[in-house]
C-alpha cells in the first residue's frame, strides 16, 4: 500500500542523526555534520518485495542520498534481519543480535554497570535498559499468555519470554511447552490483546494458527473484489502489515493502467479499504 504523509523535516533530522552516529562509530572518530538528500522517491526491493521503514514511532522514514552512497535507518534494517538493535553509549558501538540517549530509535540502550537485566553478555557485566514504556508488565503478559490458551503455570515451561517492538508497538513474545504441545502467542504490550496465536501438537506434528488467513486467502479476496483472475493482473503484491494493533493484508496489483489496492483484516478477511487508481 503506498503511503501518503510525509513528514520531511522530521524524517531528515532523524536519519541524518543516525547517519552521523554511524561515523562515529566507525574507526573515524570525528562527528560530522552534512548535507545530504532525504528521497522518498527511492523504492527499495528485497527478493521482489518492495520494503517499507519506519522509526521507533511507527513513522515512515526514507533513505538518504549522500554523495553517491544511499544509506538506510538501522533500526529498519535490523528489524528486517529479525534482530534488536543495540547501542553501546560508552563505547559509541551500535550491534544488531539476537536477543532482546543518542540513539533513539535503538530497542536496547547499555551502559557500563554491574546489574545485568533483560540479557548476558561475555567479560565484563553490563546494565541493559528496555526504552519500552508499556502498560503490561512481563508477569501480567504471561498470566494472559496463559489464560488464551487456559493453560495451568504449573503445567507449562516458558522457552521464550522477550519484549520486542513491531512496527512502532511494544508485544511480548511467548513460546510456551507442555508434555504434548507448544503454544506461541504475541501479547500486545499496552492493551493486552493476543495478536497472533499457533499450537503445534507434538505428537501429530501439526500447527494451528490462529487469527490469520493468510496471504494467498488475501490475494484472493482482493482478486475477487476487483472481478479478475490472477493471470489478467500485473505487479501483484501482497504485504502482511499491522495497523492500530489489527494484523492486515496490504494488497496491490494493476489492471490495464489501473491500480487496485486493499487492506485486508488477517483475522476474517474483511475488507478494510479499498481503492482503485487510475494510472
Amino acid at each position: 500500500m503506498k503511503k501518503t504523509k510525509r513528514t520531511k523535516l522530521v524524517l531528515a533530522m532523524c536519519l541524518i542523526l543516525v547517519l552521523g552516529i554511524a561515523i562515529g562509530s566507525s574507526a573515524a572518530s570525528v562527528v560530522q555534520t552534512i548535507t545530504a538528500e532525504l528521497r522518498p522517491d527511492f523504492e527499495i526491493v528485497i527478493d521482489g518485495e518492495t520494503q517499507n521503514f519506519k522509526n521507533a514511532s511507527g513513522e515512515d522514514v526514507y533513505p538518504i542520498l549522500y554523495e553517491g552512497t544511499t544509506y538506510l535507518p538501522i533500526r529498519a534494517i535490523g528489524e528486517m534481519m529479525g534482530k534488536t538493535v543495540y547501542w553501546y553509549q560508552d563505547e559509541k558501538v551500535i550491534e544488531l543480535k539476537d536477543t532482546d540517549t543518542l540513539v533513539t530509535d535503538a530497542d536496547v540502550i547499555i551502559t557500563g554497570g554491574t546489574t545485568t537485566t533483560g540479557g548476558t553478555t561475555s567479560g565484563t557485566t553490563t546494565t541493559v535498559t528496555e526504552t519500552a514504556s508499556v502498560a503490561i508488565s512481563l508477569e501480567e503478559a504471561k498470566a494472559i499468555a496463559l489464560d488464551t490458551f487456559n493453560l495451568d503455570a504449573a503445567d507449562v515451561t516458558f522457552t521464550k519470554e522477550k519484549l520486542k517492538r513491531d512496527d512502532g508497538r511494544y508485544e511480548y513474545d511467548f513460546v510456551m511447552q507442555t508434555t504434548d504441545a507448544i503454544y506461541s502467542v504475541e501479547i500486545d504490550a499496552n492493551t493486552g490483546a493476543a495478536t497472533e496465536t499457533e499450537i503445534k501438537n507434538l505428537t501429530t506434528g501439526t500447527s494451528t494458527a490462529g487469527e490469520d488467513i493468510g496471504a494467498a486467502a488475501a490475494k484472493e479476496i482482493t482478486l475477487a473484489k476487483a472481478g479478475f483472475a490472477e493471470t489478467e493482473v500485473t505487479r501483484l503484491e501482497v504485504e502482511r502489515d499491522r495497523e492500530n494493533g489489527v494484523i492486515v493484508y496490504e494488497v496491490e496489483f494493476y489492471n490495464n493502467g489501473v491500480e487496485y489496492s486493499a487492506v485486508i483484516r488477517a483475522s476474517d478477511g474483511a475488507i478494510l479499504e479499498w481503492e482503485t487508481d487510475i494510472k
